[in-house]
């Protein structure tokens, strides 16, 4: 979203010191042997023993837990087990995000590689909406099913689960969602976050609990030498799902993210190659280029074809897929600025409806595959928990995002009348709604009782978004020796974020320049050197920067290669004249 009133109502960012130095950041730095900024910053991620801190930098494979520890894991390989020595082909209950097409197509993959004959449906986002179908389950059982396996979705699926029942239908199912006060009745249910669970991680990704059941499955046959391999995916899916890259997650990452260096798989080769990426990829790259491709199948109408796409063995039809994936994605982005106008041309008729604790915009016929991204676009400039709500003849959806300090999923289970169905994180979620008109009376009670709710449980302080600043360092500290050494603590994500730095007093050798009429370049005097500085989305502030004017700066590093050179560039995040 752009434009001078979008500016003046965008919030301001509080910068947050980091604490005082204290005795554990020396000790730590004198046994590790290393700088005490790097272990400042490990202990501000609660890393205050070398084993710990060890553990952290140095993330292995061999560290990752028993998958056996997971609760009902033993009942679901024996059920796996029988389907296979009694022939019984499986149905693979896939969801239509990154994380649920990443879970498919492990799940599918290691399931035919034990010699199991798979098929699997994946629900159409637009037309079915979130969670497990009752009809597919029994329409399962009508095809010949004996056993089919949910993932990424049926935790509250409590229809679904006594349909399958009622058919004969044995149902696993495979989640990482907050369940609800009860369980609903599947032959096994795989979630670390149950709360009869003891296993020891629970911020898994769904791919990451499927990777689990993966391992447990080979460890079985006695081929568990195999298994590193579904970590490519695995590393997709986690990153994609924004989960805290910390534990077992960062072991995913770190090691899939390496493994996508060299994948062998035709379909990640023609998909890595599609979307630019050279060499062994960043977050960055999984994060604005990989996933959201992979999301914009599903998001435009698509649907197999993305999971397909990694059990292919001709180049040729892979690179076709790629191309229709970018295709699709350039459709999303213009769906999405479509809408985002809209609310643009809403906010300059009524900004004060953008000033409530909770918002709520609801749209005709908005595209439903796009309004989770709009949600985030919304609630990142407002600052406030949002839900956007497409209202179309035949189905009304809402896609959800909020903001630290505020649980959204217990947002919407406080308001569940409202609702056909409902689920998610605490910072995302996606409902179905029964609604006539974006005007309908009923949509207008769901606003109210929801900001009444948000102001309940926020105070003015939670509004004001924080900018953690890692550490203060002096314009001549920065150079490649300091960027090189936070390296070692990626990857980024929630649980252990990007390091952000700030320099106070720093000078401006260059610009400021606009780029695309929407970005801000400048050059910044750092150590001897001019290094580029990049405010991503902040054209309209160039008139605040005064040239050759000496700025304090919040930023993150960045190592970039143009015209086959590497340097050191910077990300701006705030900046203050």
């Amino acid at each position: 979203m752009s434009g001078e009133v979008g500016r003046l109502l965008s919030v301001k960012f509080r910068w947050q010191s980091p604490p005082h130095e204290s005795d554990q950041v020396e000790s730590l730095a004198r046994q590790l042997k290393v700088s005490r900024l790097l272990a400042r910053l490990l202990v501000q991620r609660g890393l205050q023993t070398p084993d710990e801190a060890s553990a952290f930098l140095n993330p292995r494979l061999e560290d990752m837990h028993d998958p056996y520890l997971m609760r009902d894991m033993e009942r679901v390989t024996e059920r796996i087990w029988k389907a296979r020595s009694e022939r019984q082909k499986i149905l693979i209950y896939g969801d239509y995000d990154v994380d649920g097409i990443t879970s498919t197509a492990v799940l599918k993959r290691a399931l035919e590689m034990l010699g199991i004959e798979t098929d699997f449906h994946l629900p159409a986002r637009l037309k079915d909406g979130y969670g497990l179908q009752p009809e597919v389950l029994r329409q399962a059982k009508k095809r010949g099913f004996q056993l089919a396996i949910s993932v990424d979705s049926g935790i509250r699926a409590f229809e679904s689960c006594r349909a399958a029942r009622e058919v004969g239908l044995d149902l696993i199912v495979t989640d990482h969602h907050t369940p609800d006060r009860e369980l609903p009745e599947a032959y096994a249910i795989l979630n670390p976050k149950r709360p009869d669970c003891p296993y020891p991680y629970k911020e898994l990704s769904a791919v990451g609990v499927v990777f689990k059941l993966v391992q447990a499955l080979f460890c079985k046959a006695d081929r568990e030498q195999v298994v590193h391999h579904f970590l490519k995916l695995a590393g997709i899916g986690t990153v994609a799902d924004v989960v805290p890259v910390t534990g077992e997650n960062r072991i995913i990452v770190k090691h899939g993210m390496k493994g996508l260096a060299d994948p062998r798989n035709i379909g990640l080769q023609e998909l890595l190659s599609g979307v630019g990426v050279d060499g062994e990829p960043d977050l960055f790259d999984i994060g604005f280029r990989i996933a959201p491709r992979i999301n914009a199948v599903t998001r435009m109408g698509g649907g197999r074809e993305v999971v397909d796409l990694f059990s292919l063995q001709d180049r040729k039809e892979a690179s076709r897929l790629v191309g229709e994936m970018n295709r699709k994605n350039q459709q999303r982005r213009q769906c999405e600025s479509q809408i985002l106008d809209e609310i643009e041309r809403r906010v300059a008729k009524q900004p004060d409806e953008f000033q409530k604790t909770f918002l709520v915009v609801a749209g005709q016929d908005w595209h439903r595959g796009v309004i989770g991204i709009v949600a985030s676009r919304v609630a990142e400039r407002f600052f406030r928990p949002t839900l956007i709500v497409s209202v179309g003849d035949d189905a009304c959806q809402g896609s959800g995002r909020s903001i630290p300090n505020f649980n959204l999923v217990e947002a919407l289970d406080a308001h569940s009348k409202h609702f056909v169905r409902h689920g998610g994180h605490a910072q995302a979620v996606g409902c179905t709604l029964e609604l006539d008109s974006v005007d309908d009376p009923r949509l207008t009670e769901l606003a109210r009782s929801l900001d009444e709710y948000a102001r309940r449980h926020l105070t003015e302080d939670d509004l004001i978004p924080r900018l953690d600043i890692s550490s203060y360092v002096e314009p001549e500290e920065v150079d490649r020796g300091l960027f090189d050494e936070i390296q070692r603590l990626a990857p980024w994500g929630s649980g252990n974020p990007e390091p952000v730095f700030a320099s106070r007093n720093i000078q401006l050798a260059g610009g400021p320049w606009i780029l695309k009429h929407r970005h801000l370049k400048f050059r910044v005097q750092c150590n001897g050197s001019r290094l580029d500085a990049i405010w991503w989305k902040n054209a309209s502030a160039a008139s605040e920067i005064p040239p050759q004017s000496r700025v304090d700066l919040a930023y993150t590093m960045k190592s970039d290669v143009y015209q086959g050179q590497e340097k050191l560039m910077l990300t701006v995040r705030d900046i203050r004249v």
